[in-house]
């Protein structure tokens, strides 16, 4: 597999000081244009050929990076090796414009034809960090109460003591009293849940457990992040309106990701997992996390980029 990791990183930064400037602004529109182009721009420099397989494009109506595209330097080139790409300029516009929490850039790479591809916009998500991987089978397909109690039984945890992260949403409304009504703990989130199932794998979090429908195109990025963590990941395709499909196939990590990959994240706004953009009179400032599943290695990055 290249190695790009570094350049991937810079990929991340680059889009994320771009939207920065778009933070509590309200427009939507023009940060997702400036971290799409910011992170375009960035990846045609870097002397490789890549597809991007997973973009946001078409389901945000935005301006890219689209499925099929193909960047680097060496775009152009027939006999240029190639990696797979899965990108999100912004993972969470709405926190962005709105100077909520948790906002990132994202990037996650792949070997040749090594991610997984769908153009569903919704999947059912599963995610949980090492001890737990290490220590039980866990099934998307099990009523909750059964991985709960799975879980309980892996971590020594009581219950009332384990902490499901969801996404406050309409469509998750059942689960979450079906939580409660066992003693499960909740961290309701409003985006972002690429950071949220993240931080199943960082004991520091509290966090247990990722659950519920959230979008595909950042259901294979976490896929690649929690390979690289060593955690578990588990997705299933949903329906449009977020309803997870009665009997379709569950996929795992390697489903998904087939192969070694290489993952990139670059705060926008400030969150539990990485601190947002800070502009000084020197140039901005930014916080980062870049991952290798190929080596485990996961280190965290504070960059001061000049004027």
């Amino acid at each position: 597999m290249l190695n790009v990791t570094l350049d991937s990183l810079r990929a991340t930064e680059a889009a994320a000081i771009a939207a920065s400037k778009w933070v509590g602004t309200g427009d939507k529109l023009n940060a997702d244009r400036a971290a799409t182009e910011a992170m375009r721009d960035r990846l045609n420099r870097i002397d490789f050929a890549a597809r991007i397989v997973i973009g946001e494009g078409k389901k945000d109506e935005s301006y890219g990076l689209f499925a099929g595209e193909t960047v680097g330097q060496r775009a152009r080139d027939p006999q240029a090796v190639f990696c797979d790409l899965a990108v999100d300029p912004i993972d969470g516009t709405r926190p962005t414009v709105s100077s909520g929490p948790e906002a990132l850039s994202v990037l996650a790479v792949g070997e040749p034809k090594g991610l997984f591809a769908t153009e569903a916009f919704y999947m059912n998500k599963l995610a949980y960090g090492p001890e737990i991987a290490g220590r039980t089978a866990l099934s998307l397909s099990d009523p909750i109460e059964k991985t709960v109690e799975l879980v309980s039984a892996a971590t020594g945890k009581d219950f009332s003591r384990i902490v499901v992260c969801i996404l406050d949403r309409p469509r998750h409304q059942a689960v979450i009293q079906r939580l409660r009504k066992i003693g499960t703990r909740i961290k309701l989130i409003q985006d972002c849940d690429i950071s949220g199932a993240m931080a199943t794998c960082l004991p520091e979090s509290g966090i247990d457990l990722l659950y519920g429908v959230g979008g595909a195109p950042e259901a294979v990025i976490t896929a690649c992040a929690m390979k690289c963590l060593k955690g578990g990941f588990q997705a299933q395709i949903a329906s449009d309106d977020g309803a997870p499909l009665e009997g379709g196939q569950v996929y795992c990590i390697d489903d998904m990701v087939r192969g070694e990959c290489a993952f990139a994240a670059t705060g926008i706004t400030s969150g539990s997992l990485l601190k947002g953009v800070r502009f000084t009179r020197r140039g901005p400032v930014t916080t980062s996390v870049v991952m290798r599943s190929e080596s485990g290695t996961v280190r965290w990055v504070t960059a001061h980029h000049g004027n």
